[in-house]
């Protein structure tokens, strides 16, 4: 996803709940009676909360004070600040890379069942095959000190790319002559991300409202020929997918000017409905959201948050998830320690040991299945692979596909495979969940803007303001242009009366 944060409960009245808890003896206390308070932060349904609960049990002595926000900007701000300390925080890769630059957050250690279960294809400490993460470097932010991988501050949540959703039976694109099969080939291919500035998809289709992701957009746009170059490198198209120069930074506002025309609207949640609901036809969308609107679309959710109950076909929205052949962002989300908590501390053991909980294989499947998204683990002995092959494979037959999965789970190609129908929830959920082969090779990594964050920040008020209609431009500058001379006539004729007032005094 990259995070979606919303404030729920306010820091004063968490911090009245504190005081009065530690007015009394908790029934979660240690041999001791003492408490200890776990500060979370996390994003809001990004968990199954039955999972804290059952942390707790584990750990007597602990209580865990969850809490959520609005964006990574934010959770920045009240950090730089110190309005607010916190044990853990769970925020997007290129925040995380900004605090470890800036010395607010530390290297983690201590985890073992973690190590264990994050798969080598995001976090391997081998430096001739290197994870996804363990790519990015951190540099000291004042004196450009290499400080280490972000593998070593960055503790790995959940991961997946920014695509397409669409639906290809939507009334407009039917009416607008856009078939399936066009859209497919379109969506998929080296003009995906194209389509959303194409007149064929005007009013129809919804942006993130958010300055990374709208950004890499515009940068997948302006920069499609060099994406699609087979002579460079994923290193070099990377560098190119972080570009933050003043040249393309204008470039990249000047095109998303340009397609705020043809757009339903910038959103950050209301599109994984919108587009369930057939409001809009096609939608930018992180993984993880795609997947809640494929579900969606055709299933009841149940109480646990699982989708078991088929809608029944006229109601059904049947879509689809597309990375175009241009590339795509590759995201992650991961949990950080401040620099507030000391190592060797209470604080400090009881947040090892709620992420090691929480890279359980059993947390780990049920995280998944609640929230949608993708995670970092795939098991010491390839436990979430069988929960995938429970879950997804079908039995062989024509129709089927092998859907390889190996680069994930450690094996040669061929090794890890689950057999999915292309045509059903399964195979369309499993494209989300894990790109293929043939995607992974060009999937970039956003880093952070380091000291051009502001200029993001100004292109991205310029391209969110309202630009006024062309019609009351021209009445304004009409009316400007009026009001000046009436004011430059106005002071001629008073400066002439003036003259000749004077001129008949001396006379």
């Amino acid at each position: 996803m990259k995070i979606k944060f919303i404030n729920v409960l306010s820091l004063g009245l968490l911090s009245l709940l504190t005081i009065t808890s530690c007015t009394s003896k908790d029934a979660n206390t240690d041999e001791d009676g003492n408490l200890t308070y776990l500060h979370v932060l996390n994003a809001e349904d990004y968990i199954d909360e039955s999972l804290i609960s059952e942390f707790e049990e584990k750990n007597p002595g602990v209580k865990v004070i969850y809490e959520t926000f609005d964006t990574n900007e934010t959770m920045y701000n009240q950090l730089q600040t110190g309005k607010a300390n916190y044990d853990l925080i769970n925020c997007s890769e290129y925040m995380v890379q900004r605090l470890a630059s800036e010395g607010l957050i530390q290297k983690v250690k201590g985890l073992e069942t973690y190590y264990k279960n994050v798969s080598k294809y995001l976090v391997n400490s081998d430096s001739a095959n290197p994870g996804k993460i363990d790519k990015i470097s951190v540099y000291d932010k004042k004196s450009k000190d290499y400080l280490g991988k972000l593998s070593e501050y960055a503790i790995g949540y959940m991961w997946g790319t920014l695509g397409i959703v669409y639906n290809p039976y939507y009334s407009k694109f039917e009416e607008r002559g856009l078939t399936k099969d066009y859209l497919e080939t379109t969506l998929n291919g080296n003009d995906g991300w194209s389509a959303f500035w194409d007149k064929n998809f005007k009013g129809v289709q919804s942006i993130k409202d958010s300055m990374r992701d709208t950004y890499a957009l515009g940068i997948l746009e302006i920069y499609k020929d060099k994406f699609l170059d087979s002579s460079l490198s994923q290193e070099e198209k990377n560098k190119i997918f972080n570009l933050h120069d003043a040249d393309t930074i204008e470039k990249v506002k000047d095109e998303l000017i340009k397609l705020k025309s043809n757009i339903f609207g910038f959103e950050v949640d209301s599109g994984k409905n919108d587009i369930v609901t057939k409001k809009i036809g096609m939608n930018l969308a992180w993984s993880g959201d795609a997947c809640f609107s494929i579900l969606k679309g055709e299933f009841y959710p149940g109480e646990d948050e699982s989708y078991e109950v088929e809608k029944p076909e006229s109601a059904k929205t049947k879509l689809y998830y597309a990375i175009p052949k241009t590339g795509a962002n590759i995201w992650f989300d991961a949990w950080c320690m401040p620099t507030t908590v000391k190592e060797n501390s209470k604080n400090y053991d009881y947040s090892i040991k709620f992420l090691d909980f929480l890279s359980e294989s059993d947390s780990v499947t049920r995280n998944m299945s609640y929230t949608g998204y993708t995670s970092f683990m795939s098991g010491e002995n390839n436990e979430v692979y069988n929960y995938l092959d429970e879950n997804y494979s079908q039995d062989v037959s024509s129709s089927t596909i092998e859907y390889d999965v190996s680069y994930f789970f450690g094996g040669n190609k061929g090794e890890f495979v689950i057999n999915v129908d292309p045509d059903t929830f399964e195979g369309r959920t499993m494209r989300a969940q894990y790109p293929t082969y043939d995607e992974i090779d060009n999937l970039y990594v956003m880093e952070d803007f380091g000291n051009d964050n502001n200029k993001i920040v100004q292109m991205w008020e310029d391209v969110k303001v309202n630009p006024l209609p062309t019609f009351v431009i021209v009445l304004l500058v009409g009316f400007f242009v009026v009001t000046l001379g009436y004011l430059g006539t106005y002071q001629l004729i008073k400066k002439y009366k003036v003259k000749k007032r004077k001129e008949l005094r001396n006379n």
